[in-house]
């Protein structure tokens, strides 16, 4: 047995790759990576009882070239009774269109088809040809740019559906490989020219440290990587649970504590940070570490600090919290219904039963944030449910005399954004219950009640959180 084929066997079985009966979906561009690796999963076919699938994207980068690539790698497959997918995508233009890389856009539509064809053949894993050099590049290519952790563990072996058998091996060996084994693979050229950063990696920046400053640096940079990735993977267990702890989940929306986030060693508030970015819309699409400094720098500021972030976010502080959503205005959900005594009064979100009862019917109180009495005979007009208006006052149980509505709504700490939300029961312009929060003392039962309004609130389900 080959070393190249035991160690793509001891990579499968150390990150459990494939399972009996799999029906794999292998990407093959028809160069020496991805033709070794299916020659390898052929040879375990048997061993698996596995189903195996070719795919291959002409790319139309390369001209004659692509297209020789792509009738190799169907003859080949022909050969060695593969079914092939192959797809011609003009991904330059697709490229252009979107201001992508070319790198970028080859990617996004290679594992598209990997995709399509994993659906139309019931597949339950895609193999793709990335080996050692490409994890070792890739760790280069992040530090070089700047990276955390993540981009310090490279390529990983596995990741949902996708497997990489071969990311352990080295390239020399794989081309070794299929020489020894009569695979003539094809060769792109553009692989050989020190163009583009990449290659630069490849073709000098590795070369240089294997010949003057360590000739086993493909191996110490991978073992480094493994041990990266162990601890992060720890990490992010951690800043996981501490995310649970700190923050809530909203529809678009992540609310933290600040007291909890504060009392976070650095690197965990960084993490839980970027935890509640990623749920957002747009994820972490060009958030870099300064945005998330920039958020950090804001947890001691006063209410309304704000940081405007990219993909349309904004993170500011309100009151005791920081707040990550949408940086947009919201309407505000418009109210104005008016409430008939006596029976259920159906809104969109809710239904408002309002019932009379005698004074000696009344419990003992007791704060219920959907529940509440009044005298009946402080109400002069009819009661309506709305939002606040201009000037609006409200003289809340156990206060002497009024105060502005907006006053009330600082004291209470309501958050400025959620203040055109906030539902009242008014008689005519004076507020009777700020709903799930206070009763005006105007309006609150005493010892000379006589008749009482029950009113009770039944939130409908909804999907906001």
């Amino acid at each position: 047995m080959s070393d190249v084929l035991q160690q793509a066997i001891n990579t499968i079985n150390k990150y459990g790759m494939i399972e009996m009966n799999d029906r794999i979906v292998v990407g093959v561009s028809g160069g020496p990576d991805s033709m070794c690796m299916l020659h390898i999963l052929l040879r375990l076919k048997e061993r698996y009882n596995l189903s195996i699938y070719g795919a291959h994207l002409n790319h139309q980068f390369r001209g004659e070239e692509a297209d020789k690539d792509a009738l190799y790698v169907r003859d080949i497959c022909h050969k060695w009774g593969v079914p092939v997918f192959l797809k011609v995508f003009d991904v330059p233009a697709y490229a252009k269109e979107l201001g992508l890389s070319a790198e970028d856009a080859g990617r996004i539509i290679r594992y598209r088809l990997y995709d399509e064809v994993d659906i139309e053949v019931g597949g339950t894993k895609i193999a793709v040809a990335h080996n050692l050099n490409d994890h070792i590049e890739t760790i280069f290519m992040n530090l070089i740019r700047g990276s955390g952790l993540d981009g310090l563990v490279g390529i990983e072996a596995t990741r949902d559906k996708i497997i990489r058998p071969l990311i352990n091996t080295d390239r020399k060996d794989i081309e070794m490989y299929c020489e020894e084994n009569g695979i003539l693979a094809r060769i792109d050229k553009t692989n050989l020219e020190p163009v583009y950063g990449r290659n630069k990696v490849r073709l000098e920046l590795i070369p240089y440290i294997e010949n003057n400053l360590n000739p086993n640096i493909m191996n110490t940079i991978n073992r480094f990587s493994n041990i990266i990735y162990e601890e992060n993977d720890y990490l992010e267990i951690v800043s996981q649970n501490a995310f649970t702890d700190a923050a809530k989940c909203f529809k678009n929306v992540i609310k933290y504590s600040i007291i909890k986030l504060q009392d976070f060693h650095i690197a965990l508030k960084r993490r839980v940070i970027r935890a509640g970015l990623e749920k957002l819309p747009g994820g972490l699409k060009d958030i870099e570490y300064k945005h998330v400094e920039k958020i950090i720098a804001i947890l001691n500021c006063k209410t309304g600090t704000a940081v405007v972030l990219p993909n349309n976010l904004i993170a500011y502080i309100s009151y005791n919290e920081l707040i990550l959503k949408r940086n947009i205005k919201e309407e505000y959900k418009k109210i104005y219904h008016k409430l008939e005594p006596d029976t259920e009064n159906h809104l969109s979100n809710m239904i408002i039963c309002v019932k009379s009862l005698n004074a000696d019917e009344v419990p003992a109180l007791k704060f219920k944030a959907d529940e509440v009495y009044i005298d009946r005979s402080r109400v002069k007009e009819n009661l309506v449910i709305r939002n606040r208006s201009s000037g609006d006052t409200f003289s809340p149980i156990g206060f002497k005399g009024s105060k502005k509505l907006k006053d009330y709504f600082i004291d209470e700490k309501i958050p400025k954004e959620e203040r055109d939300n906030v539902e009242l029961i008014a008689d005519g312009k004076e507020i009777v219950w700020i709903v799930g929060k206070r009763l005006s003392e105007n309006y609150k039962i005493t010892d000379s009640t006589k008749d009482v309004l029950k009113l009770n609130i039944f939130r409908r389900q909804t999907n906001e959180e």
